[in-house]
């Protein structure tokens, strides 16, 4: 009998164990699991902090020389915030995001000369209604635990149409570091993610232009001739891809 109870109290033990071992295993699953969905929010926000700063410095100087470097030099770079959120096991999370802009050579619009860079715009509008530029950023976003040790963590390619007027700044490619896109072959620059805009007529940025009588009289003025400023192919620098 006595054995037969010191059995039945090391099973209920052994038991006991393994229901403690399983809810430790599902909190700390959950708490994984919300550090995950927490990096998608604080990618959106690291760069909706840099767009948002970014638009302020280029409204105080909207500049396009050096693909507005004046506005682009008074950002820090790299941009960091972070931010605390409940885990589900009660626990204080700490959510971090650094965003870093990489543009090695933005291209330039004539008379300056052409940038050096294995990337090309398609398509870049440099009339002085628009002036365009790109800037190349990468957005890193962890999830750090009470300790500080990292629970989770990604990173993000972005790329930003730049023009001078407002919101002065579009995004126009995105995509996850870790899943880049392979080069076709050991002698091609991989794809960027912003290679792409400005490449359709779908795509460019519209100027509307409107004649108002004053010195002159509108009846037989014409536009600028909206294409005269397209500058096709390009080069610059993103600096989020090595080049082969």
């Amino acid at each position: 009998m006595l054995g037969a109870t010191l059995w039945l109290v090391v099973v209920l033990g052994v038991l006991a164990t393994v229901a403690l071992d399983t809810v430790a295993g599902f909190g700390r699953a959950a708490v994984h699991a919300a550090a995950e969905h927490a990096l998608g929010a604080a990618l959106d926000d690291g760069l909706a902090d840099f767009q948002a700063r970014l638009r302020a410095a280029m409204a105080a100087d909207p500049s396009p020389a050096s693909g507005y470097a004046n506005a682009l030099g008074t950002l820090p770079n790299p941009l960091t915030a972070s931010t605390e959120v409940d885990a589900p096991n009660g626990a204080r999370l700490t959510v971090a995001y650094t965003v870093t802009a990489t543009t090695l050579a933005p291209p330039a619009c004539p008379p300056d000369p052409p940038s050096a860079g294995a990337d090309a715009v398609v398509w870049l509008q440099c009339s002085s209604a628009v002036g365009e530029s790109r800037l190349s950023l990468r957005v890193d976003a962890r999830v750090l635990d009470p300790g500080g040790a990292v629970l989770a963590q990604r990173a993000q390619y972005a790329t930003l149409r730049l023009f001078g007027e407002p919101p002065y700044g579009a995004l126009v490619g995105r995509e996850d570091a870790s899943a880049a896109a392979e080069p076709p072959d050991a002698l091609t620059a991989p794809a960027h993610e912003g290679d792409l805009g400005g490449a359709a007529v779908g795509t460019l940025i519209h100027v509307r232009y409107e004649c108002h009588d004053g010195a002159g009289s509108c009846a037989n003025a014409a536009p600028p001739d909206p294409d005269a400023a397209l500058v096709p192919g390009v080069p610059w620098s993103n600096g989020n891809r090595s080049v082969p």
